[in-house]
Order: C-alpha cells, then sequence, then structure tokens
C-alpha cells in the first residue's frame, strides 16, 4: 500500500533523518564553544596525538629494525667473532643454607647485556636514546641461553606479572634483567660440624653455545666487580653468617666441549651459640657430675654405680638428638667425636670405680657385716669405765713384761691398726689373740652366728677376763683419743680417688684444648670438583 504513495515514504524519512542531525550538529558547537585555545582538553589531545605520533614511529622503528632479522643466530655469527655477553649480579636476600639437603638460595637482580649490531636504530625520529621493549619482544631476538652449572631449582618471580624487563640502546646494546630465586648445590666439607665453615659456589654459562661462540664477562659497575650484596638485608640469616665472596673471571669448562663460565663464591660461617648451649655444655656438665663420685665414700658401691649409669644415658639422650638434625656423613663429625670423648671419659671414671670397689671388697668384707662389727665395738667403747684414775687391771694384777705384744685386726676404714701393750705371759697372749681374731673374722660368718657369738663372748666380763677392754681403754688414754679409735665414723677414701680427682679434670681439659686446636685453629681448606684458576 506504500508503495502506491512514494511521496509519503519520503515524507516519513525525511521526519527521521533530520532530528538526529540537529542533535549531532548542537554537540559539535558545544565542542568549539568549550575547546578554547590554550585549554587543558587542547594540551592533552595535542599530548596525546603527539604520542600517539612517537608510538607509531616507534612500531614502524621496531619494525624496520626486526626486518630480515633472523633470531636463531647470535651475533657476529657471519664474522666468526665470539658474542661477548657480560654479567652482574644484585642479591637481595641470602638463604637458606641448607646442609642436609647441600643446597643454598638467594633472591636476586639477573642482569645480562651484550651488543646486537644488527638491532641498531636512528633515534632522531623518536628522541629516545633507549627503549624498553615488552616481552613479545624478547621472543623475537635472540638471547644467550644462559644457565646455572649447579642449579637445583631457580626459578623467575612473576608475581603480579613476569619479573623481566628489556631494554634497546641505539647501538643494538641489549639489557635484559630479571628478578630470580637461586638455589644451587653447594659441596660442604661437614667433618668440622658444627665448627665448619663453607664455601659455595655459583657458576654461570653458556647450555650449547661453546667458547669460540659465546664469552662471559663479569660487568664492572664502579667498585663491584659483577657482583653487590645488600648486607642489611642478609644480616639475619639463620645458623650462618655471609663473611664474603670472591668472583673469578672467565675459564673453560669442559662438558663435551670447552665451554665459557663465570664463577663466585660465598664464604659462610655457622653460627656456634645453638650447639654451644645444647650439646657442648651439657655434656661438659654431665662428665663433672661423673667427677663427683670420686669424692663419695668408697664402699657406697650402688650410688657410684647409679650416678655412672644415669650420666651414659644422658649422653646417649643427648647424642640421638644431635643427629637429627646434623648430616649423615661417612666420616665423624666434630659433635660426635666431641660426644665420643665424653663417652671415653664416662668409660675411664666406670673401670675407676669398679678398681676402687673391687679392693675395697677384698681389705673390708661385706658392708653389711661390717656395719654390725662397729656397732658392737662402739658398744664395747661404752662399757669400759671411763672414771678410772689408775691403770690397776680388776680381774689381777699388774705384771711387767718384756716385750710389746701387737695386735691388728682389719678395719672397714682404716687399713691397720696397731696397739702396742705389755703382756707377761704367752698363754694370756694366745688369748687375746684368739679374741681379736674372732672379731676380725665376723664378715665371713652369717650374721646370725656372729649375733649370737658376740652376745656370748663380747660381754663386759669377758673383756675384764681377756684383757682385750682394758688394753683399749689404756690405748686411748695414753693417744688422747676421746671416741671412735677405729674411725668406724669416719668416711674412707681410697688412694685412687685422690689421685683420679686430679688427673682426670686434667686429661679431660687438656684433650679439649687438643680437639680446639685441630677443628677450630687449623687452616681451612676448600676442595671442588672440576676447580678452575682464577684468571
Amino acid at each position: 500500500m506504500l508503495l502506491r504513495y512514494p511521496n509519503l515514504i519520503l515524507i516519513l524519512i525525511l521526519i527521521l533523518i533530520i532530528p538526529v542531525q540537529t542533535e549531532e550538529f548542537k554537540f559539535r558547537i558545544e565542542n568549539v564553544k568549550y575547546q578554547r585555545p590554550g585549554s587543558i582538553r587542547s594540551k592533552r589531545d595535542t599530548f596525546v596525538r603527539r604520542e600517539s605520533g612517537v608510538a607509531q614511529n616507534v612500531t614502524h622503528l621496531l619494525n624496520d629494525v626486526l626486518n630480515n632479522y633472523d633470531q636463531h643466530f647470535r651475533p657476529g655469527f657471519k664474522s666468526g667473532k665470539p658474542t661477548k655477553v657480560y654479567i652482574d649480579l644484585f642479591i637481595r636476600t641470602m638463604g637458606p643454607v641448607a646442609d642436609l639437603a647441600y643446597t643454598y638460595s638467594f633472591n636476586c637482580y639477573f642482569r645480562q647485556k651484550w651488543t646486537d649490531d644488527r638491532l641498531h636504530f636512528n633515534n632522531s625520529g623518536i628522541g629516545f636514546r633507549q627503549l624498553s621493549l615488552s616481552m613479545a619482544m624478547l621472543d623475537k631476538i635472540w638471547k644467550p641461553d644462559t644457565y646455572f652449572w649447579n642449579g637445583a631449582g631457580s626459578y623467575v618471580h612473576g608475581i603480579t606479572t613476569p619479573n623481566r624487563l628489556v631494554r634497546l640502546e641505539t647501538d643494538g646494546t641489549i639489557l635484559y634483567s630479571s628478578r630470580i630465586t637461586v638455589k644451587a648445590k653447594c659441596q660442604m666439607d661437614m667433618s668440622r660440624y658444627p665448627l665448619d665453615k663453607q664455601a659455595c659456589r655459583l657458576i654461570i654459562g653458556s647450555y650449547a653455545y661453546s667458547s669460540d661462540e659465546v664469552q662471559y664477562k663479569w660487568r664492572i659497575m664502579g667498585e663491584d666487580n659483577g657482583v653487590k650484596i645488600d648486607y642489611e638485608s642478609i644480616a639475619d640469616l639463620p645458623q650462618f653468617s655471609l663473611s664474603g665472596f670472591k668472583v673469578y673471571e672467565a675459564a673453560n669448562l669442559t662438558r663435551d666441549k670447552e665451554y665459557s663460565a663465570l664463577e663466585v663464591r660465598f664464604y659462610f660461617d655457622r653460627h656456634f651459640g645453638y650447639f654451644l648451649m645444647n650439646f657442648y655444655v651439657p655434656c661438659a656438665l654431665v662428665v663433672l657430675l661423673c667427677w663427683v663420685a670420686f669424692f663419695t665414700k668408697r664402699e657406697a658401691t650402688a650410688e657410684r654405680i647409679g650416678i655412672g649409669i644415669t650420666n651414659v644415658l644422658t649422653i646417649v639422650l643427648i647424642s640421638l638428638d644431635s643427629k637429627s638434625d646434623s648430616p649423615k656423613v661417612d666420616s665423624p663429625t666434630a659433635l660426635e667425636v666431641y660426644i665420643w670423648i665424653c663417652y671415653l671419659t664416662h668409660l675411664i671414671c666406670m673401670v675407676e670405680f669398679t678398681v676402687v670397689h673391687y679392693h675395697t671388697k677384698y681389705n673390708t668384707g661385706d658392708p653389711e657385716i661390717q656395719e654390725v662389727e662397729r656397732e658392737r665395738l662402739r658398744q664395747i667403747i661404752k662399757q669400759i669405765p671411763k672414771n678410772t684414775n689408775n691403770r690397776s687391771y680388776p680381774s689381777f694384777k699388774r705384771r711387767n713384761a718384756a716385750q710389746p705384744v701387737s695386735i691388728t685386726r682389719s678395719l672397714p676404714n682404716k687399713t691397720t691398726r696397731f696397739m702396742s701393750v705389755r703382756h707377761p705371759k704367752k698363754s694370756e697372749q694366745f688369748e687375746s689373740i684368739q679374741l681379736m681374731r674372732k672379731i676380725s673374722h665376723m664378715e665371713t660368718t652369717n650374721t646370725n652366728v656372729i649375733e649370737n657369738e658376740v652376745e656370748s663372748s663380747l660381754n663386759l666380763e669377758s673383756i675384764r677376763q681377756e684383757n682385750v677392754g682394758w688394753r683399749l681403754y689404756y690405748w686411748m688414754i695414753d693417744h688422747n683419743i676421746k671416741t671412735d679409735p677405729f674411725g668406724v665414723a669416719q668416711n674412707s677414701i681410697s688412694r685412687i680417688d685422690k689421685i683420679s680427682v686430679v688427673v682426670a679434670p686434667l686429661i679431660f681439659i687438656l684433650t679439649i684444648a687438643l680437639y680446639y686446636d685441630f677443628y677450630v685453629n687449623r687452616q681451612f681448606k676448600f676442595h671442588f670438583d672440576n676447580d678452575f684458576r682464577n684468571f
């Protein structure tokens, strides 16, 4: 129906188009009105247009540079000269140093710099002498295949974006920097653990290009010969402290060919305070406790053996605790040698206890029997009248004798006692000796038999008849002894104990001095596989 009226269709189209054009015309007028000359909007638009123009120039420049560029060939391939790559490290953090896994790690800025003549450009159109490129540009140019010969799991940081940058200078020099964490193997000598020092090295080189194709050099920046360390950030390094480092110039390492490589060695000193307070001091105190037994009564066999066994078990516990944190090596470490020194010291003390105990039993007999004998002797001494002023015997007259008689007995606390008395007849001398022999042989009989025999023979009347008690009484008066003539209340000290108290500490101190001189004062020498010289 509308086709019959073409004029009507034309009118409707005009009605719809005219308002839209009017609105667009108004919008253009408003823009012209507010964009006065010198306004901020006009300056911004001018800057954007200029920036877009520079970007277009840089884009065209890079496209021209990459025209006929082959990234599979290294710089200087046609001339046959090796490409020189300059390396420098800026270490931000160090550690941990894992002595159980023989590895160490650190965080650094790893920079590589080389010159590619094919990438030189003219900066007259852009005004920049250096261009920051994207990672897409890095994938289009040649870069060295640098890797760590002794690496064990290094990675590039990628939070929030990959931490890498590429800068291109007008002469074709490229700076490639990345923030990485390096984890490398470290050949450690644990023979002096925990008094050791370690030297961990990092070897940097090319994976595929031989020394005829790519050569590595340290990049010297001021006083830093290729390596710079932020010492404030690594001050809290656990277990170790970084004492210094040393860089080595390029050298050739042989794998299937000769490859150019760089080396830096980091020197670490282990912290000794933890081991001193948890292993060395406790072991020394246990040894001192073992020496306390030298001052113990030698008849106290159970106490001495108890102290020795307790000390040995304590040393075993400390030894097991030390093995849980120490590295598993074939040769003994310094800590294990120290613990074995303490073991041997305890063994010597136990042997000394055995020798003293053997001689004590041989001379004095069983301590229980001796205790019965001591009690009976105390009763004898108590029954002697203390208020007698003359030396007349109650049961017979005093007689003169020509020779003294020595009466001896075996005592638990003294070796031998001599009592010199004058006896007129051999019969009385024989009877008194027989009585003293009965007293001295009490240790070899049964306790019940001893008590019955003592009750029947060791009474006041028998003492007066046999003349033993009075001889003891007058002997005490002559020697001005008031109590305990046989030393039953005194502690017995073996001559071996007296010698051991002085000799044992001296031997232990001398051994520790030799130990310190061997493990601490001796100079450290580091040995590496495939070690090469500093050129």
